[in-house]
């Protein structure tokens, strides 16, 4: 459930707390219910909130025969309370959340090609698209760049092939200075490809952290592209110009 409309359903849970059905206990059990219910969508079902909402009691501690009746009232009506200070600490967490989500994203922290390309999905919040449209931009120009390398069947390569071709060690297109530099950049790249790119290029995941999976990542493409242009930058021109120059031509 997203903050927002976990917000909207605990303040009117909030204010139902005062009605005389929940106060007199008629429709306590049903009201419990429909908080804990929002509480286990909004944080999970593990959050220390809901388990602190658990252990409200609603009745006295010790009692006998003789208790009053007004003594199970007060109790009930102490246990109403302490259930919305509980709903006041739950709507505080989500209210960070929405703060967060609301943080805009900068766009000089990202490569300048990807950014343009999946700008309008983050303006739109459209976080499962953003994760799949950064794997295939990613993937495009890593292609591109490379010369769009085939295998034996004179098929494109793509995802962890397409990766391991263009971060190997004999490739004009390989990271890194030294072995152990080339074996990690290599890594992170069918890392990207093995376990985000063959996710998001065949569907949209539907997920809690969208936002922040998605900016995860735009993250992890943005670096494989920025590290591209500071060690082959030259190459990089080469080619663009070259397109230019057929494109006139």
């Amino acid at each position: 459930m997203k903050p927002e409309r976990a917000i909207a359903a605990l303040e009117d849970l909030k204010r139902e707390a005062s009605s005389p059905g929940v106060q007199r206990g008629e429709d306590l059990t049903a009201w419990q219910g429909k908080v804990r219910g929002v509480f286990v969508s909004a944080l999970g079902r593990d959050d220390h909130l809901v388990d602190r909402f658990d252990q409200v009691g609603y009745s006295p501690g010790l009692w006998t025969d003789n208790t009053p009746h007004s003594v199970f009232i007060e109790s009930q009506r102490d246990g109403i309370k302490e259930a919305c200070g509980v709903i006041d600490a739950v709507l505080y967490q989500l209210r960070l959340r929405t703060e967060d989500e609301e943080e805009p994203v900068d766009a000089r922290a990202y490569d300048p090609e990807l950014w343009e390309h999946v700008r309008g999905l983050v303006e739109a919040k459209d976080w499962g698209k953003v994760a799949s449209q950064t794997a295939i931009f990613v993937e495009d120009r890593l292609r591109s760049w490379a010369g769009d390398p085939r295998n034996g069947r004179g098929e494109s390569l793509v995802g962890k092939e397409l990766m391991g071709r263009v971060f190997s060690d004999d490739s004009d297109w390989r990271l890194g200075s030294r072995a152990a530099e080339r074996e990690g950049w290599r890594a992170l790249g069918t890392g990207f490809a093995a376990a985000l790119s063959n996710v998001d290029r065949h569907r949209i995941q539907k997920r809690e952290d969208a936002r922040r999976y998605a900016i995860g990542v735009l993250g992890l493409g943005s670096l494989l592209l920025t590290q591209m242009r500071f060690e082959h930058g030259e190459l990089i021109e080469d080619l663009q110009t070259g397109l230019e120059s057929a494109d006139s031509s």
